[in-house]
């Protein structure tokens, strides 16, 4: 059994954090600004564009993209937490799996040191790849799956001399089989992904929705503050969106490291 290499950008999460800041920065800007320049383009429009007739019009259109965005970003919220707790699942049964196993093989025996051994330094790895120390070690996603492999293959060559050992050796099998499939799971469900013109786009009607506020507002400070403090909420909100998406980086919302420090600590025990 080949375990495979998960992709190197498993481990660049800084990267991915900087990025996150940059796009949340551009939508603060883009809606603060959008704001600002409404309030600028309202003093120099003649006085029959600012009429009741015309406000309202802008406020019916504002409310349509208003709402349309609402919409976008709750849905993009749902996916992000969506992601979120699949992956954190995975992990919490991966946890629960290595446990399972080494419990298995204690109970085959002495026979199976070799592989509680294999499980133990796997389990270690496995740790480490996804939840590094800070500032995170380079380790290379080979080993984990070499050390797999070679767990698979100490199950394989345990000697069955009863049924018995038999049925334990195959329901040792039968959870490393687990191991492997929760590990390309987190390799293939990383998170959800927005592309980059949906971000704009999303930017682009926040921008034409605070430009909207800008424009049929007085041009004072308590408006200009209450435009900023819109802003950085919605911006909040974009980032929280960036963060629940990508748990398995090294995000301000990473998912806990817990269920596999805890069965670490249980296989540890002789």
């Amino acid at each position: 059994m080949q375990a495979g290499t998960p992709p190197r950008d498993l481990l660049s999460g800084g990267m991915l954090d900087r990025s996150y800041l940059i796009i949340c920065v551009l939508a603060l800007v883009a809606m603060f600004g959008g704001g600002l320049i409404g309030l600028y383009v309202a003093r120099a429009l003649p006085q029959h564009h600012l009429t009741k007739e015309s406000g309202a019009v802008v406020k019916l259109a504002a409310a349509i993209v208003a709402s349309l965005t609402s919409l976008v970003l709750a849905l993009m919220l749902s996916a992000a937490n969506g992601a979120y707790s699949v992956n954190a699942g995975i992990v919490t049964k991966l946890g629960a799996d290595i446990v399972q196993l080494d419990h298995l093989l204690r109970s085959y025996g002495p026979e199976a040191t070799e592989a509680r051994a294999s499980l133990r330094a796997y389990a270690g790895h496995k740790k480490e790849e996804l939840f590094p120390a800070n500032p995170p070690p380079r380790l290379d996603a080979r080993i984990s799956a070499d050390l797999l492999d070679r767990l698979a293959d100490s199950i394989l060559s345990l000697e069955l001399p009863d049924r018995r050992h038999t049925a334990l050796a195959a329901q040792a099998l039968n959870l490393t089989n687990q191991i492997y499939a929760e590990r390309w799971l987190l390799w293939e469900n990383p998170g959800t992904t927005v592309p980059a013109p949906f971000i704009v786009v999303l930017i682009f009607w926040l921008f034409l929705v605070f430009l909207s506020f800008g424009v049929f507002a007085p041009a004072n400070l308590t408006v200009v503050a209450s435009l900023f403090l819109s802003s950085l909420a919605v911006t909040g909100a974009i980032f929280l969106i960036l963060q629940l998406g990508d748990p398995m980086h090294h995000s301000w919302l990473q998912i806990s490291g817990e269920p596999l420090k805890r069965a670490l600590a249980e296989i540890g025990r002789p």
